[in-house]
């Protein structure tokens, strides 16, 4: 039984392969769909590469720059302690101002924590105490 291809045939299909491959890469394209152009087309296909247009970036318009969202900050006495009720309303603190911003970034305080200073008559949601910086 002879085979339709040479061994030889199918190992430099391979290799032209992986040049359309690794020159696909390097351009920005697929680098898979230019793997079966070089091994199906040869070196012709891994030359097409270089001859394609290169594909199109996006422009940023105007329109499509992300503004900046200003960054909510607590506002309150940084000289006091502070305390906040923990969800199963235990209450937590003495802490000061910095920690409790720490606490808010890394999720232990949400918008909807109960925070207490010795300023305020009564406690109030962490909400009430945050502003949108400009």
């Amino acid at each position: 039984m002879t085979l339709p291809f040479s061994p030889l045939t199918l190992i430099i299909a391979f290799f032209t392969g992986l040049l359309g491959l690794y020159f696909a890469r390097k351009r920005g394209r697929n680098p898979y769909a230019w793997f079966f152009i070089g091994f199906f087309f040869g070196v012709l296909g891994v030359m097409v590469i270089f001859f394609a247009p290169n594909p199109k970036k996006k422009s940023a318009s105007v329109a499509e720059t992300p503004k900046e969202v200003p960054l909510p900050t607590i506002q309150g006495p940084s000289d006091k302690f502070w305390y906040y009720l923990d969800p199963t309303h235990q209450q937590i603190g003495p802490m000061s101002f910095e920690a409790l911003k720490t606490a808010w970034q890394d999720g232990k305080v949400s918008l909807t924590t109960y925070v207490w200073h010795e300023e305020l008559p009564e406690w109030k949601l962490l909400k009430d105490c945050v502003t949108s910086s400009p």
